[in-house]
């Protein structure tokens, strides 16, 4: 694996995958405007917040949410889009720090935006929880307290235990899904304009991580792990036919998320220890080649 990929795949499988791709950092602490701080019991005293709860005419301040456990979001900029919600593919741009601390994962190394996928245990509880409230166009820092991030295990050396986190981030863009047959739903976060799709007994090499959605949902199996790309015969080959259903309209060089049902998926069978039955599954690909 190149080192790319090991910290994707550190990335996913220790940090409950903050992000699929990203990169972890060893950035100085942050600074942090100390002008302008709020106690409240929403997050812990020694984090400093910068927007107040209600503006001078004592109206609630729109720019900020005060959730459950003392989740808190501080909008920068806010918009009218359609909220966010389960199973919603987006593009966003983010930097992850311990509060008052040294940022630990962020995707500016890459250069581009990420992908996350909403309602797979792809993310801490926090940060899933706190995207729900936002929208696309958003920019922000969603604020999470150690009970929703990493709590008293911490995360090795990389966040201290019961500390919390600050995300700040920039949701660029809601993926729109291709609904493909048998509620199969196609995600592309990474198009290509040439190239072909697949035809039967074409060999496609992929890369990819598998969620559980609906039952207990995170990642059960990926192919970094094992140290190589899967290979399979397109339409002849036994594997699920959601992926099939899928593979069906992407290309070489292409990258998606297929949410697959439980009917085109392991059905009332599911995967011992692995999917419980009637779930639906997810999987994150990265289309290598087709030939």
């Amino acid at each position: 694996m190149t080192n790319h990929f090991i910290n994707l795949f550190v990335a996913v499988i220790i940090l409950s995958s903050c992000t699929l791709e990203g990169v972890k950092t060893k950035d100085k602490p942050q600074n942090i405007d100390t002008t302008t701080a709020y106690n409240t019991q929403m997050i812990k005293a020694d984090t400093l917040l910068i927007k107040p709860d209600t503006l001078n005419d004592g109206k609630p301040n729109s720019m900020v949410w005060n959730g459950d456990k003392g989740l808190r979001i501080e909008w920068d900029k806010k918009t009218n889009a359609p909220q966010l919600k389960y199973g919603d593919v987006i593009m966003v741009n983010y930097t992850a720090r311990v509060a008052r601390g040294e940022v630990y994962d962020s995707n500016a190394e890459i250069g581009h935006p990420i992908p996350l996928k909403i309602g797979i245990g792809q993310l801490i509880e926090g940060w899933e929880k706190g995207l729900l409230q936002m929208h696309p166009g958003d920019k922000g820092r969603i604020m999470i307290p150690s009970k929703l991030a990493y709590g008293e295990n911490g995360l090795g050396n990389i966040v201290p235990v019961n500390a919390d986190i600050i995300v700040e981030i920039e949701i660029i863009e809601r993926i729109t899904p291709i609904i493909l047959s048998d509620g199969v739903k196609l995600y592309k976060y990474e198009t290509v304009d040439e190239g072909e799709y697949p035809i039967k007994n074409q060999e496609i090499t992929f890369d990819y991580f598998a969620f559980r959605s609906n039952n207990k949902p995170g990642l059960y199996d990926n192919s970094y792990e094992k140290g190589k790309p899967y290979t399979f015969r397109f339409k002849n080959d036994n594997l699920i036919d959601g992926l099939h259903i899928g593979f069906a309209k992407l290309k070489a060089g292409e990258k998606a998320f297929i949410d697959i049902p439980t009917n085109v998926a392991y059905g009332q069978s599911g995967i011992v220890d692995l999917v419980p039955k009637n779930t639906n599954i997810v999987y994150d690909v990265r289309v290598e080649s087709i030939k």
